[in-house]
């Protein structure tokens, strides 16, 4: 490998692992604004997926997971325990008129990363719910 190569290779290397720390520090300010400014939206959320996990047991990261992202993309999941938990998101956002399709985004977003963050989304894990349950009464 010729020494030009070499700089190219190394180069793009600092170029990725820069991008995965800007992507990591915006998600911790996300975190941080959004825990700050709508912590009633994360909240609402999280009570959903908790009620959602208290009703049927059955249900685990993976389907919080699958939740989630139906609602930020607008799209039904196909299982139907995240369905259910979706159009029950979906009555809670239609009560509420003050939440923009930005904020709600971004609260989805932070959440998403809060289930990454807590499970390892193995089949049948639950640690995310377990942990969000303290919380939720």
């Amino acid at each position: 490998m010729s020494k030009q190569s070499k700089m190219r290779k190394e180069s793009r290397r600092k170029a990725k692992k820069k991008e995965i720390t800007r992507r990591v520090e915006d998600a911790h300010m996300l975190m941080k604004r959004m825990t700050r400014d709508h912590i009633d939206v994360l909240q609402n959320i999280e009570a959903i997926l908790v009620f959602g996990y208290r009703a049927d047991h059955s249900i685990d990261d993976n389907v919080v997971m699958d939740t989630l992202r139906g609602a930020l993309q607008d799209k039904v999941p196909a299982d139907p325990r995240a369905s259910i938990m979706l159009e029950n998101l979906e009555k809670v956002f239609s009560t509420r008129g003050d939440v923009s399709k930005e904020t709600r985004a971004d609260a989805l977003r932070v959440v998403m990363q809060s289930v990454g963050r807590h499970s390892t989304l193995m089949p049948g894990s639950r640690e995310y719910l377990n942990f969000v349950c303290q919380f939720i009464v």
